[in-house]
């Protein structure tokens, strides 16, 4: 019964220890491998002073006494071995070996400076009670001790060696650990008991037991170790490599592992710098969307401070893209080049636009989703601004050339109506007609040559071609002689209202040409409102500051805008329908009206266009939030020019 018992306590030890190693192993990326490789140490140093004790675990049988250093603390090391081999590969399994055969030559030296320490003479005033004891435990070590150092250091390289080949075989992961773990320890029993005991009496009673007790331990050892291997990536599964590669590996390589291994650092340090100082947004994602890893500029355009605000969360939640439009390349049948997405994302948050790219590469067994962004809200924004110039130059263009042609006619025709004009005085002078008929006729004429002459004025100055004589107006006084002048008899049934500047602003132009601009606007407001009923019939006049009006300023490309200048304005309002969006591009385009067919001409508000372009303003429009429209005669007020006011300036000094 105490013989099972302590075979029992001997398996749950060395349980413990071989799980208390594969735990450091475990938490080597978190914790280092300093510890791990520290208790390695520590577990063969402890393993000599138990063989040097000569503990031994007695079973009463003979062939199955097995030492308690062999089976608790040299076998977990062996099987620690095996595993660093397995997962982290050849250049840690070679630091290990290494780094053991250092310790057990530190351990060989200190062995036999304490023995000596023991026998000097000198130190006999300080010897204690276990002077003698630890005497005879490194005395009786340093045979065992140069067996145990031949035997594990044949041990650590012959390892590698045997894992490969049981690996080349195609066995199974048990057999291959089991396979390797008891073919180590054969060599390793051979060696150690030939060296320990060579030319004892024991040499063949030690050589030949204790070979069945070794196996049941090390079955117990592989089963955990498989087990542990089993929910571990390994570093070289299923590749060939012959035995003569892990030498040449094991001797001659391994100041190149070093150097490779400097170089993998230097290129993930390059690799991190390169991403975080990225001008565009980086961001590395699993296959469900989790953020896995962002850089500088992804937090900036995320409004984001720390990469902890979004790392393990969810890229759908913070963005609009829903989770069809990753999955859509994660499709493994999907070529390489298809494996990838496009799409333009508005961040609200900081009111960005990017233009985002989502790339699936293959990692370990699934996908990585690595998205780029790159800000393009400036880009849009120039592109906008560009389409919008392209279509205003077309427009200017498109005028520029009517109004020639305007110009041109206008200029023929009104020479044609001179002649007419002319011969008509002629014949109304030189001969008095008695004929009513007659008479009424040719006034007829006369009236149709006036009003063909007032649309070839209203030509010319859409061409630009009139001769304005300038002169200071101020806007009031236009304001009322325009009232006065308003179509006899259309006031009638019109609420109609005028709303003075009270600084009485001044603007330097021809009052006649600014006269027929302001009744053009007036009169067409009249005809917006003919359909409405005489309760609704509203039109208003307000004249002042563009500020003080609240009219936002939208100088068109070919007007001269100058931001330091201050404006004025006459803004006519109605009651109408408004302007259709659709019209609202082309109401100032010359012989466009929305009038029925003998009702207007369409080179009213051209021609008004035209005289406030020249006066170096312009006319825009808007829409009344409830009903009906506005026109706003924008004009510079006269003494917010810069060299104005300098020559205001000068000839005040000078007088």
């Amino acid at each position: 019964m105490e013989i099972l018992i302590g075979f029992c306590l001997t398996l749950l030890e060395l349980a413990f220890i071989l799980s208390g190693l594969l735990m450091l192993h475990g938490l080597r990326r978190i914790l280092g491998t300093a510890p791990l490789f520290i208790a390695l140490g520590v577990l063969l140093i402890f393993a000599q002073f138990a063989g040097a004790a000569g503990l031994v675990l007695t079973l009463g049988y003979p062939g199955l006494d097995y030492p308690l250093s062999s089976s608790m603390l040299t076998l977990p090391f062996l099987a620690i071995l095996i595993v660093i081999y397995m997962t982290d590969g050849t250049l840690t399994a070679q630091q290990i070996i290494i780094g053991m055969m250092t310790a057990l030559g530190c351990y060989v030296y200190l062995n036999i400076m304490t023995l000596t320490q023991c026998r000097w003479p000198g130190y006999s005033l300080t010897q204690g009670p276990g002077t003698e004891t630890l005497a005879f435990l490194l005395n009786t070590s340093t045979r065992l001790m140069a067996a145990t150092v031949v035997s594990l250091s044949v041990d650590l390289f012959l390892v590698p060696i045997l894992i490969q080949r049981l690996v080349n075989l195609k066995c199974r992961l048990f057999l291959t650990v089991l396979g390797s773990l008891m073919l180590v320890q054969i060599v390793d029993h051979m060696i150690f008991v030939t060296i320990a005991y060579w030319g004892s009496t024991q040499w063949w009673e030690m050589l030949t037991g204790s070979y069945l007790t070794r196996a049941v331990f090390t079955s117990f050892i592989s089963i955990l170790t498989t087990f542990y291997l089993s929910r571990c990536r390994l570093e070289n599964p299923g590749t060939t490599r012959r035995t003569l590669d892990i030498i040449l590996a094991f001797f001659g390589a391994y100041g190149k592992s070093i150097q490779l291994e400097q170089h993998l650092r230097e290129t993930r340090e390059r690799y991190r710098l390169l991403v975080q100082h990225a001008s565009d947004m980086i961001v590395i994602m699993d296959e469900n969307g989790k953020v896995l890893d962002v850089n500088r500029a992804a937090l900036r355009m995320l409004g984001l401070k720390t990469p902890k605000e979004i790392l393990g969360k969810d890229f759908f939640e913070i963005s609009t893209l829903g989770n069809d439009f990753f999955q859509q390349i994660l499709d493994p049948a999907l070529p390489p080049e298809r494996q990838r997405a496009s799409t333009e994302l508005y961040l609200e948050k900081t009111d960005l636009l990017l233009d985002l790219s989502v790339i699936a590469v293959p990692f370990e067994k699934g996908s990585l989703l690595i998205t780029f962004g790159r800000d393009i809200t400036a880009q849009k924004k120039l592109l906008e601004e560009r389409e919008q110039w392209n279509i205003q130059r077309m427009h200017n263009q498109r005028l520029e050339a009517i109004g020639r042609l305007a110009g041109g006619i206008a200029h023929d025709f009104n020479n044609y109506l001179h002649a007419i004009q002319g011969h008509l005085d002629i014949v109304l002078l030189m001969h008095d007609i008695q004929d009513k008929d007659v008479l009424r006729n040719l006034q007829k004429i006369e009236h149709i040559t006036e009003l063909a002459g007032t649309l070839t004025s209203q030509m010319l100055g859409f061409a630009r071609k009139g001769n304005y004589q300038l002169q200071d107006v101020r806007l009031n006084a236009l304001v009322d002689k325009c009232s006065e002048l308003f179509l006899p008899g259309a006031q009638s049934g019109i609420t109609f209202a005028i709303q003075h500047d009270e600084e009485d602003s001044v603007v330097e132009g021809d009052q006649i040409q600014l006269q027929q601009v302001l009744m053009n606007l007036m009169i067409n407001a009249h005809d917006a409102m003919r359909d409405l009923p005489e309760a609704r019939k509203n039109l208003t006049i307000r004249v002042g500051g563009a500020e003080k009006l609240g009219i936002t300023l939208q100088p068109p490309g070919e007007a001269k805008y100058d931001p330091e200048r201050a404006y004025c304005s006459i803004r006519v309002e109605d009651s109408g329908p408004g302007i259709r969006e659709e019209n609202r591009v082309r109401i100032f385009e010359p012989f466009f009206t929305t009038k029925p067919a003998g009702e207007g001409t369409g080179m009213g508000l051209a021609m008004a266009y035209g005289t406030a372009i020249a006066h170096n303003g312009w006319i825009q429009t808007e829409n009344l939030p409830e009903t009906g429209a506005a026109f706003d005669i924008i004009l510079p007020r006269k003494g917010t020019d810069k060299n104005e006011r300098k020559e205001e300036e000068l000839s005040k000094n000078d007088a």
